[in-house]
């Protein structure tokens, strides 16, 4: 006797489970609400694998990350920056981005907390005045160091195009535009202004007094010689010899340091032009007083 085989009744679809529904979200940006296939959102940019509700555990590694970009950003750029400058360079130029912080952020960020701290402490950059140098000449001196120290973040931007000048006349066998050579002026005044930074200390322990100069001489020299092979880095690819490499870098960054100079200088005449006058008349009405008195008969002295 053959059996019949009865229709079976429909089994309703199995509604999807917290977990799973929560997988589903996840594959649609909740920013812009772009379908994403990957990590990040292609429209917006944004992860779409770290949305999950906050929690405490997560605050210590979401104040970090926004500020310093933690795990691969600052710290790295730094660390490549300082040992592998051309490389990392000519990558970022190349479109490998993602991994390190932007230019002018970093130049920023460095600049900002070098000025910060350096205000905070106090720190008096002029020796004592020797007493063969005029009054006014210090006087113009401590005025450049107060402004410069003052406007520092101002100062090392506008230096900013004068260095790129310097690299697209010298770098230029390398091949770069005017823009590239922002980026790479950018990167390598970073550089230089947190290595003064590590040397805070000694230079606190020098502030005001006689050694501060020579100190600085050697600090200048160290950031001569990492920018003048951090320029030179960036012509590791074409047929010049190290020696030439190294030449061309010096020469880029000491045009920028001397048109640097040059504009600071003029900035400050500028600025503190009426009080210069000022100091010099009377520097000269003191020493025509100085050659009236040598100049006058003694008086006769009483018997």
């Amino acid at each position: 006797m053959s059996s019949v085989s009865l229709p079976s009744a429909p089994v309703a679809a199995p509604h999807p489970l917290p977990s799973e529904a929560a997988h589903t979200a996840a594959h649609t940006c909740l920013n812009c609400g772009h379908a994403v296939p990957d990590r990040f959102c292609g429209r917006c940019g944004q992860d779409a694998h770290h949305t999950h509700r906050l929690t405490l555990k997560d605050m210590p590694h979401d104040v970090l990350h926004s500020i310093w970009h933690i795990d691969k950003g600052i710290l790295y750029t730094l660390r490549t920056m300082v040992f592998r400058p051309g490389s990392t360079i000519r990558a970022y130029l190349a479109g490998q981005r993602v991994d390190h912080f932007r230019p002018l952020s970093l130049l920023f960020l460095i600049t900002g907390v070098y000025a910060v701290l350096f205000s905070a402490l106090h720190i008096n950059m002029m020796p004592p005045r020797d007493p063969t140098v005029p009054e006014a000449v210090y006087q113009m001196q401590v005025s450049f160091s107060a402004f410069f120290m003052k406007y520092l973040a101002w100062c090392y931007l506008a230096t900013v195009p004068l260095w790129a000048l310097a690299a697209r006349l010298f770098l230029r066998r390398g091949g770069y535009n005017y823009a590239e050579c922002l980026i790479i002026a950018s990167f390598i005044t970073a550089i230089n202004n947190f290595i003064t930074l590590l040397l805070m200390p000694v230079t606190y322990a020098y502030s005001g007094t006689p050694q501060i100069q020579t100190f600085s001489f050697y600090a200048l020299l160290l950031v001569i010689g990492y920018a003048s092979w951090a320029y030179g880095n960036l012509l590791n690819h074409t047929t010049i010899g190290w020696l030439g490499r190294l030449w061309r870098g010096f020469l880029t960054f000491m045009l920028g340091y001397i048109m640097l100079i040059v504009v600071g200088v003029v900035v400050m005449f500028t600025l503190n032009w009426s009080s210069i006058k000022q100091s010099v008349k009377q520097q000269a009405k003191a020493k025509q007083e100085q050659q009236r008195n040598a100049a006058a008969p003694p008086a006769a002295r009483p018997q």
